[in-house]
């Protein structure tokens, strides 16, 4: 099976054109996972928490007010590793009468992505910084074959598949902070996305005799604009405030399927990339001692607004999902909360850091009862895209500050995700 999926997609990156990118209600698609964690190890290490803090180079991706607590010019890297779990449908039963899901069975593939993830160079002076930097806001992989899964109530039965994606989205961007007054700055950051994806679906079964091969395919890549905006208040050495407002881009993409390498479909849509906005506060109870606490509302739904399907029709013309088999994703809140220590009696100051923080379930999901819907994909895309739940993500790591470098660590673990993550800082 893994073979055909090989040669499959190899066949439709030769048909497709480029400018591709999709999400639709492919099976491969209800395995994609989405992260818009800050940069940085001493971020990764606090939970995230780092809209209120903002205190490094790691600032012009997460908060660029943050960008005018430097004093001097500095260069970043990081480098970051992640090992997703991907959890999927793999067999057992489900059920229409009622509707249910309680036999399924869920296997998980393990993958690593990793690499240079953010590199960044900051020149302050006493009113304004301005910075250069280049983020991987994402990079996920995912491969697997399924079982399908049987109707315990009717007889019926969804056919094995295996499925293949990875997905990538690089930003390089430019930012700049300003002084409002002695106790409020803020700051812009005007960014390029280079988005990519290579993902396809290959299911083989028996038809009047005959094996068919149906293959879907979501492959390509696009350019677009996004943006930030941040705030930061600090009315005295005990407290600090921050708040950050995330523009995010559209993509324009192509969707495909072929029958026996045949194409018969082939449609255009767009993707919409989560916009979020978030406020963060930090809290220094002694020079030492530092809490910080964020709130992000993330509009996780602009991805699957005007979601289309790959078989409800044969023409170039998009079905829209909703209310037909409603696919979507609902807006989440994630909460962040880390603290810092900073042994200050060391020659070189030592950090110790650690947080918790809640992800809430944005995996593509159906809506409703798909046993009323006269469509006959409802019931497959309520069994296939029925994986997805709430996490929380414990983390932990240290910092070592010299005179001109800091190295930093980080690790943040949770069912779905762990990540690993060293960055350094040389100030000159």
């Amino acid at each position: 099976m893994k073979t055909k999926l090989a040669l499959a997609i190899g066949l439709s990156l030769a048909v497709l054109a480029p400018n591709a990118f999709a999400i639709t209600d492919e099976e491969g698609s209800a395995a994609l996972q989405f992260n818009l964690s800050p940069p940085g190890a001493r971020s990764l290490a606090m939970g995230g928490a780092f809209i209120g803090l903002a205190d490094d180079a790691t600032a012009a991706a997460s908060n660029p007010a943050g960008l005018l607590q430097l004093a001097a010019p500095e260069v970043s890297v990081e480098f970051r590793s992640s090992y997703y779990d991907t959890p999927y449908v793999d067999g057992g039963s489900y059920s229409t009468s009622p509707f249910s899901t309680a036999g399924l069975n869920v296997s998980r593939d393990a993958e690593r992505v990793g690499g240079v993830s953010f590199l960044s160079f900051v020149y302050p002076k006493e009113n304004w910084a301005l910075a250069f930097y280049r983020q991987e806001a994402l990079n996920f992989k995912t491969s697997f074959a399924s079982a399908g899964a049987d109707d315990a109530s009717s007889g019926g039965f969804i056919f094995p598949f295996a499925a293949a994606a990875e997905l990538t989205d690089v930003v390089y961007g430019i930012s700049a902070a300003f002084k409002v007054n002695d106790y409020i700055s803020a700051g812009v950051s005007l960014n390029t996305h280079d988005f990519e994806i290579d993902s396809a679906t290959l299911r083989t079964f028996t038809q009047s005799g005959s094996t068919v091969n149906l293959l879907t395919v979501q492959q390509g890549d696009d350019s677009a604009i996004g943006g930030y905006f941040g705030l930061m208040v600090k009315p005295n050495d005990q407290w600090q405030f921050g708040m950050t407002y995330r523009s995010a881009p559209e993509f324009k993409y192509q969707a495909a399927a072929f029958r026996n390498n045949n194409q018969f479909l082939l449609k255009d849509t767009k993707f919409d990339s989560p916009d979020a906005w978030g406020v963060g506060a930090v809290w220094r109870p002694t020079e030492s001692l530092s809490v910080a606490l964020d709130v992000v509302q993330v509009n996780y739904s602009e991805l699957t607004d005007n979601i289309v399907s790959n078989f409800q029709n044969n023409d170039a013309a998009p079905i829209v999902l909703e209310g037909i088999a409603p696919l979507q994703i609902d807006d989440g809140v994630e909460v962040h909360l880390g603290g810092e220590y900073v042994f200050t009696n060391f020659q070189n100051p030592f950090s110790l850091r650690a947080g918790v923080w809640h992800d809430p379930e944005h995996s593509i999901g159906f809506e409703g009862d798909p046993v009323i819907r006269d469509v006959t994909d409802a019931v497959a895309n309520a069994v296939l895209f029925s994986q997805g739940d709430d996490e929380l993500h414990y983390s932990f790591g240290f910092g070592w500050a010299f005179d001109k470098f800091q190295v930093d660590a980080g690790a943040d673990f949770s069912d779905n995700v762990d990540t690993w993550s060293v960055s350094g800082v040389w100030r000159f």
